[in-house]
């Protein structure tokens, strides 16, 4: 088992060190521990970990990231190159949609992007040189002009029957090379015509002059191309001056990456980074004798120093070419996020997966937790597939994790503590002698009992007891007719909901608070109904929110219970909000009623916050009436539309995101009201002149009324919290901002009862 802590390397930019976000600001929580390109520019260094870019300042020796935080138009990096002349990172996307950042500001291309071009598209390398950016593709050079930031030409190196995928390109004189899958051409840089493909040569004089050749590289008056071979035993460079020669194989070595540098160049494979002089002369190798366990996917020497991208060890510094060390930013371990939860002022994030189909991924077990701006991370090879995890609300650093086949896992402080298999407890696997304890759903009961769901085995559930320091376990008499049994809740009322996945419904156990009694239970199997009669089978996501209505998240948007205690004395029937049509109609459709809901989340405010398959997240009214909120990729740092997961800190209001393309979170604008006044207090404080947010006032009982005084006692702003928070614009009745001075600000609750007074002074 493998234990990672973040910041690896303590150079985080001031940025990343804020005490108090303030409301509606985004942070990224992305892996920043994985490389997969790097460029060297004469200041700063930038590495792509493939989401996000990581960019370390020379002279202050501090990293910081750009990702969609920051403005960039999408995850998924698929390469990036810097401009010397034009002072220009140039980032190119999977989706072939291109940015370039410089000056501060990111500018996005997004032609290739939208149009329409037939048969594959993707941009494996861009190089440049003076006013242009060469982007090497699926579908020929794509020359983009950097001084006016658009698409200029795009160029057909090939024949005239087919489109050739190129590779790589370098420059030579007036010439310019391209790496191809069928061979490797060359033409006038300075010709009007490259967009033609007569006007352009292939080099016949290379062994197998049609064959698949991946990188190119020009020194002086050398060209050196990587040829590469399905099935071959490595990678063969050939070097061409007036003649062609091999100039380096070796067997089971596969080349990845030509770079230049000031003095020469550098080969790199996923085992070493070989570095040559102008006049092709190897004076250093970089192997497994000076990084364990390489798996480098480019390497550039700068000066003394060389940078290596490495795709498990991160963005790695050479000092001298000899003395190795690991920069990185906080973040997991990876982006893999299927499961969310907050408890105590810590989120936990499990990195496991399962199909459509629910059968085992085999993703080795990640557990990512996070507290104060830092990250643990808990990785396993030997545990696979966790799927849930159930932090105890007494101890945060206390936790158990459900997997998909190894049974049920216990922590303590981060360390495994007891790990319940079939082999140990009445867990058991669907197959013997196999690892199929397949475990899901984990919840705690007032008696802080650990209740879980087990699938493919008689008693479907099962809860754990601890007696001081043993364990006992109760089975569950009854098996629940379905395929697989997914998340459980435990209700107010005692009663457990539990999710039946892939069309069968829900399932409700009330064992009248006894579990060891089975004479006195009820249960229940289901399908979700509508007030409409209409019937729902599939559901994703259930909660239950702060009045004990029970909602529930199907592939038809969500549906609420208001009255869940009656659940076993009649058939009840969910609720589902009908927003009016603004046509004239008099119609009306169901809220996100075409909208498969992966998560549902309770905010403080007894709001709802929705995860969605494809539309990104949505905040609800409490009522669920009125949409407040959705995000999108399109309209905000959203990383993917694509939800796995949410989960609310209701210590901070942070409200998390576990997408397909990582984990982000915004700052929210509710919290968890207390049952008394607590530390009640306003950030920021003092209010400078340049701010121009809403002050946050925090500390408060659920539904505060808050009134703002001068010192005089005049009235200035009154509101009700949102949960234990509330936000002022620092504005008056009349809309206009106050003076300069010493504000009162006096909380009641909302009986009466509790009280409470904080201070703030605003500066104009």
């Amino acid at each position: 088992m493998t234990r990672i802590i973040f910041p690896l390397v303590l150079l985080v930019s001031a940025i990343l060190c804020q005490a108090q976000a303030p409301i509606g600001k985004w942070s990224d929580h992305l892996s920043y521990f994985s490389a997969k390109n790097v460029v060297v520019g004469p200041d700063e260094i930038f590495a792509s970990t493939g989401s996000a870019i990581m960019v370390f300042n020379k002279e202050y020796e501090e990293l910081r990231k750009i990702s969609r935080v920051q403005g960039l138009s999408e995850t998924g990096i698929s390469s990036i190159a810097y401009s010397p002349d034009y002072d220009a990172l140039i980032i190119v996307f999977t989706s072939t949609n291109i940015d370039i950042v410089r000056d501060g500001t990111i500018t996005n291309i997004p032609d290739i992007k939208n149009k329409y071009i037939p048969g594959n598209k993707e941009i494996y390398r861009v190089r440049t040189l003076g006013r242009y950016a060469y982007m090497a593709s699926s579908f020929g050079i794509v020359v983009l002009d950097l001084q006016k930031s658009e698409i200029n030409d795009t160029w057909k190196p090939g024949d005239e029957n087919e489109t050739v995928a190129v590779y790589d390109v370098a420059f030579s004189g007036t010439y310019i090379y391209a790496a191809t899958e069928s061979g490797l051409y060359y033409g006038d840089i300075q010709s009007q015509g490259l967009s033609y493909f007569g006007n352009w040569q292939r080099v016949n004089s290379l062994p197998d002059p049609a064959g698949e050749y991946n990188a190119v590289l020009a020194v002086q008056d050398r060209i050196y191309v990587n040829r590469t071979e399905d099935g071959a035993p490595g990678d063969s460079v050939y070097a061409i001056n007036g003649g062609v020669s091999l100039f380096s194989y070796q067997q089971g070595n596969y080349n990845l990456s030509f770079d230049r540098y000031n003095g020469g160049f550098c080969i790199t494979s996923k085992n070493s980074a070989s570095i040559y002089n102008e006049s092709g002369s190897l004076i250093r190798s970089v192997t497994s004798a000076d990084i364990a366990n390489p798996d480098f996917s480019q390497a550039v020497p700068d000066g003394n120093n060389i940078w290596i991208a490495d795709k498990t060890n991160g963005l790695i510094r050479g000092e001298g070419m000899s003395d190795f060390m690991r920069l990185s930013l906080p973040g997991p371990y990876t982006n893999n996020a299927i499961f969310l939860t907050s408890s105590g002022g810590l989120t936990y994030i499990s990195g496991g997966a399962v199909d459509n189909a629910w059968n085992n991924q085999w993703r080795n077990l990640e557990v990512f937790i996070h507290q104060d701006n830092s990250w643990h991370s808990e990785i396993s090879s030997a545990l696979k597939d966790p799927m849930r995890i159930l932090p105890d609300p007494s101890d945060p650093m206390h936790y158990w994790v459900s997997t998909w086949g190894m049974g049920i896992l216990e922590y303590k402080d981060n360390e495994l503590h007891n790990h319940f298999d079939n082999t140990n407890s009445p867990l058991q696997t669907i197959i013997p002698g196999g690892p199929f304890v397949r475990i899901c759903g984990l919840a705690m009961d007032e008696k802080r009992n650990i209740w879980l769901t087990q699938t493919g085995v008689p008693g479907s559930i099962k809860v754990l007891q601890y007696n001081g320091n043993s364990a006992s376990w109760i089975s569950f008499p009854f098996t629940i007719d379905a395929p697989t049994i997914g998340d459980i809740i435990i209700t107010r009322a005692g009663h457990k909901w539990v999710i039946l996945p892939r069309g069968f419904g829900l399932f409700i156990l009330d064992d009248n608070r006894t579990p060891d009694n089975f004479d006195d239970d009820r249960y229940k199997s289901m399908l979700v109904k509508d007030s409409d009669n209409k019937v729902i089978s599939s559901v994703y996501s259930i909660a239950e929110d702060l009045d004990g209505n029970i909602w529930v998240g199907t592939d038809q948007g969500p549906a609420i219970y208001y009255n869940p205690g009656s659940v076993f004395d009649e058939d009840i029937r969910a609720f589902r909000v009908k927003v009016p049509r603004d046509d004239g109609s008099g119609l009306a459709d169901y809220m996100l009623g075409t909208e498969i809901i992966t998560s549902v989340a309770v905010d403080g405010a007894n709001r709802k916050w929705l995860g969605t398959f494809s539309s990104g997240a949505y905040l609800l009214s409490a009522d669920g009436t009125k949409k407040l909120v959705n995000y999108t990729m399109e309209n905000s740092p959203l990383l993917s539309n694509t939800i796995a997961g949410v989960a609310i800190d209701n210590t901070t209001g942070e409200v998390w995101f576990g997408t397909d393309k990582g984990i982000i979170s915004v700052r929210g604008d509710a919290t968890a009201g207390t049952d008394e006044f607590r530390e009640v207090y306003t950030f920021p404080n003092p209010v400078r002149e340049t701010f121009t947010g809403n002050v946050t006032i925090t500390g408060l009982m659920r539904n505060t009324e808050i009134r703002i005084t001068d010192v005089s006692g005049n009235l200035v702003y009154k509101t009700v919290s949102d949960g234990g928070l509330a936000t002022w614009d620092l504005r008056n009745y009349q809309g206009k901002r106050v003076s300069t001075g010493v504000y009162l600000v006096f909380c009641s609750s909302e009986d009466g009862t509790g009280t409470a007074v904080a201070k703030m002074l605003v500066i104009r």
